[in-house]
């Protein structure tokens, strides 16, 4: 297990590709006699309701096996409970956290993870691929691991010995959209989290993080966006976004859905094309897409005619500028990908 500011690391660089937010879901397990595995892909933190029973027990917001350590039950049986999920979005994976929040007496000792790639439902004959071998968890932490595996998957089976509570899994991964599941010339959002797209940095995420910025259907609240503090400054707030798919930019779509109070006044939108890693770096040669614009709140605000870039001029990462601060709910670049051949 690696220490807790590791999650940051996770959380900062890659994508959960099981959140629900993107999809994800739980499949089915081998037992949720005390809380149902449905609950591992949940957007929210786990909480814990002191007192609060049900006919099984104490309520737990996670997944909770029923006791088989020593019990008759298990004796010809695995010595693992297990869960299947399919991920949002296939993806290859670089780090989980196998998180054991509010689960104290009754979480797992170990845990293991297991990967597979297919279309359509997970079977018999499927080939599943060990991703993470079966690893010490504690209780009440987060247990994070880093994943070496270059496989692009779509399923997962978590298992715990022998037995007990998981509040949340968190794959944290980088999406990899299949271009069979795309027409030639169909404009897609390059900045999707679904098609890879990822928020890299930011001057300031006080409130939430730029990745929201990306993720699929409106924002349903105003948490649900990329909201920075106060400026008290001559300053302004950015943010930087690699594109999932490089390519040309068409259409610009940015929302400030919920931000009534607290929306930029102005916006513009910076775009490159390259291949460094430290890309907010002062010279970076960014080119203007679209100039400072005003913005309003709560609406969708639609640029065509007003991004000053070639049609076929190609870029890797967008920018956009904030003026002075405040929340934005998404942000969609429409464009024509470059598949890299």
């Amino acid at each position: 297990m690696q220490d807790t500011t590791e999650q940051h690391a996770f959380a900062a660089d890659y994508i959960d590709l099981l959140n629900e937010k993107v999809g994800g879901k739980a499949l089915g397990c081998s037992d949720e006699w005390f809380a149902e595995c449905a609950n591992l892909v949940l957007n929210s933190a786990p909480v814990f309701k002191e007192g609060h029973f049900v006919p099984t027990g104490q309520w737990m917001d996670g997944w909770e096996s029923r006791r088989s350590f020593g019990r008759g039950y298990r004796e010809n049986g695995p010595d693992y409970d297990w869960c299947l999920l399919k991920l949002g979005m296939p993806g290859r994976v670089r780090g989980v956290d196998i998180d054991t929040c509010h689960f104290r007496g009754n979480a797992p000792e170990y845990a293991s993870l297991e990967a597979a790639n297919v279309r359509g439902d997970v079977g018999d004959d499927t080939q599943w691929v060990e991703i993470l071998p079966k690893s010490p968890t504690a209780a009440h932490s987060p247990n994070l691991f880093e994943v070496d595996s270059e496989g692009v998957w779509t399923h997962l089976r978590l298992k715990i010995y022998p037995d007990g509570g998981v509040a949340r899994l968190r794959v944290y991964g980088e999406a990899q959209p299949r271009r069979g599941n795309f027409v030639e010339g169909e404009l897609l959002d390059l900045a999707s989290v679904m098609n890879g797209g990822r928020g890299l940095a930011c001057s300031d995420m006080f409130y939430s993080s730029p990745s929201n910025l990306l993720m699929p259907a409106r924002g349903v609240n105003m948490g649900d966006g990329w909201e920075t503090k106060r400026r008290r400054d001559d300053a302004n707030d950015w943010c930087i976004v690699k594109l999932g798919l490089a390519g040309s930019i068409r259409k610009v779509l940015l929302d400030t859905a919920h931000f009534k109070g607290n929306f930029p006044d102005t916006f513009s939108l910076e775009a490159v094309n390259t291949e460094r890693e430290d890309v907010d770096a002062a010279d970076i040669p960014w080119q203007t897409v679209i100039s400072r614009t005003r913005l309003y709140s709560d609406q969708e605000h639609l640029f065509i005619a007003e991004i000053e870039v070639p049609e076929d001029a190609q870029y890797t990462h967008v920018r956009m500028n904030i003026f002075p601060d405040g929340g934005v709910s998404r942000l969609r670049v429409y464009g024509f990908p470059n598949w890299g051949e």
